[in-house]
């Protein structure tokens, strides 16, 4: 019998044993809503900047201020626990101000810099970039074709939270508003777009609406109330009066159905309850708002969010990639938008970093800047300035999941949590993906070893990125690590593109 035929015959059941317009569509399917576990819940915030990063400028050193070279091939990857922030890292260590809320707590003990994972899929620009970053997929432009990350997991943990998972995004009023490659990082299981809430507004009001006081009976509550009514309700009077029409079998369905209902009243309730305790984001102010009043208020919606426990697994983006923001509250110098200037840097990895004939790397710290091959481009300092301001950003929301209670003894929500910041690219003018800058924040309870910066083995000597990225470890393990720590490792050890994967990253995970 094919499902058309079954749906059409359950209506005529319905309607011929009386369920009402009411009760009918209710009937059909619900929500499925798991029962909590008891235990304190883990969660996960993957976070998008756009166009790479400043290589010389990005990243850590060793304690004595050394670069830390990348280990040789066949070797481990080598662990630095007492490390120092590359300049525009620099606000995971000393805080920073967003918004006039000013913090100087030192993260860093709950930091782990990853230096050297390539992004193997990602086989062109920009747009290959974005469409591999969190499906692990191989692209050369075109869009994915799978699922991301955050939905595979979302999808296995079936937490039964309000919201399976929520995406949000800080947009420029100049960012590029198409639905296209370049400006969705997330898909579903169907491999299709997957759109965040771009304003603070609709985020406020889709996670939060029932926080704020309205006049009369809240309607959702009180149709909700009409139907269920505790066992009162029409669902349930209904339900009742159908028993004694049917025959024992379907007598025991319709009870099995009935307890389902209240279960899920209650569960319902408790979900209301959740956001109405919580301390609800600030209010919104009407009106146009520009990009870093957007990014605060999203950041702060997204740490309540997970402090009520709406969602296990979350993402925030910022702009797109090619981001056309014009970073002007940084400075008047601040000229052109991100895009063009990050056009201004290297053209290549390999002419950052030759391999010498004494045996030692030219290696790209902060006192190589004459890297760039010819003078040091005058939209260094605006670049620098750029990348500065988004790790504010990333440590500003970390320091918000610090700064509430966790539901462990001692623990704050951080150590709940662990936070991924990606790119779609490692520098954007040389539009390469060999180093592609990630950073993790919070312990995920206790499953990620925090506190060190782990640097991979990267062919930086012959000069050919085709050979390099067969031999680099690729960043599709770092997904396979998230999904471990999650607790929603995929059976088949495998994500995205199977051949670049070799498992979960054993330095950074506590067995």
């Amino acid at each position: 019998m094919n499902q058309r035929k079954i749906q059409l015959e359950r209506r005529h059941f319905l309607q011929m044993v009386g369920a009402s317009a009411l009760t009918y569509p209710f009937l059909r399917g619900v929500p499925s809503y798991a029962a909590a576990s008891g235990t304190a819940p883990t969660y996960m915030v993957l976070v998008f900047t756009p166009c790479g990063c400043v290589r010389p400028l990005w990243g850590a050193t060793d304690a004595s201020g050394n670069d830390v070279l990348p280990p040789a091939y066949g070797s481990a990857p080598t662990v630095n626990t007492n490390f120092i922030f590359r300049n525009t890292l620099t606000p995971f260590a000393s805080g920073g101000t967003v918004g006039g809320a000013s913090w100087t707590t030192n993260l860093q003990s709950k930091v782990i810099i990853l230096d050297g994972l390539n992004n193997r899929a990602a086989q062109g620009s920009h747009e290959a970039g974005m469409a591999s970053l969190w499906t692990g997929q191989i692209s050369s432009g075109s869009a994915a074709t799978s699922i991301s990350i955050d939905q595979q997991i979302a999808a296995q943990l079936n937490a039964g939270t309000p919201f399976p998972s929520i995406q949000l995004m800080v947009r420029a009023a100049s960012d590029y508003t198409d639905r296209s490659v370049q400006t969705r990082m997330l898909y579903n299981a169907a491999g299709v777009f997957i759109d965040p809430i771009d304003t603070p507004l609709a985020a406020r009001q889709n996670l939060f609406g029932n926080v704020t006081p309205t006049a009369g009976p809240d309607k959702t509550t009180f149709i909700r109330q009409q139907l269920f009514g505790g066992g009162a309700g029409q669902l349930n009077s209904e339900l009742t009066a159908l028993m004694p029409k049917v025959c024992s079998a379907d007598r025991a369905q319709l009870q099995a159905l009935q307890d389902g209902w209240n279960n899920l009243d209650t569960q319902l309730k408790a979900a209301a309850t959740a956001t109405a305790n919580c301390t609800a984001p600030e209010t919104v102010p009407a009106g146009t708002l520009d990009y870093p009043t957007s990014a605060k208020l999203q950041m702060d919606i997204l740490a309540m969010a997970l402090a009520c426990d709406l969602t296990r697994v979350a993402s925030l983006q910022f702009s797109t990639a090619t981001s056309q923001v014009t970073h002007t509250w940084l400075g008047s110098n601040q000229a052109k938008c991100h895009h063009d200037y990050s056009h201004e840097g290297p053209q290549s990895l390999y002419a950052l970093a030759p391999y010498s004939s004494s045996g030692t790397y030219n290696i790209y710290g902060a006192s190589n800047l004459n890297l760039y091959n010819t003078a040091v481009p005058p939209s260094l300092a605006m670049q620098k300035a750029i990348d500065n301001w988004y790790a504010t950003q990333v440590a500003y929301l970390a320091q918000r999941l610090n700064s509430l209670t966790g539901a462990g003894s001692g623990t704050t929500l951080l150590d709940q949590s662990v936070i991924c910041w990606g790119s779609e690219l490692d520098m954007g003018a040389a539009h390469n993906h060999d180093d592609t800058p990630f950073i993790l924040v919070g312990g995920a309870n206790g499953k990620l070893k925090t506190g060190q910066m782990v640097t991979f083995p990267l062919d930086l000597t012959d000069g050919d990125s085709k050979v390099a990225a067969a031999k680099d470890r690729a960043h599709n393990d770092l997904l396979l690590t998230l999904a471990q720590a999650m607790g929603a490792a995929p059976s088949s050890g495998k994500f995205g593109e199977p051949t670049y994967c070799t498992g979960p990253i054993a330095q950074i995970l506590n067995s």
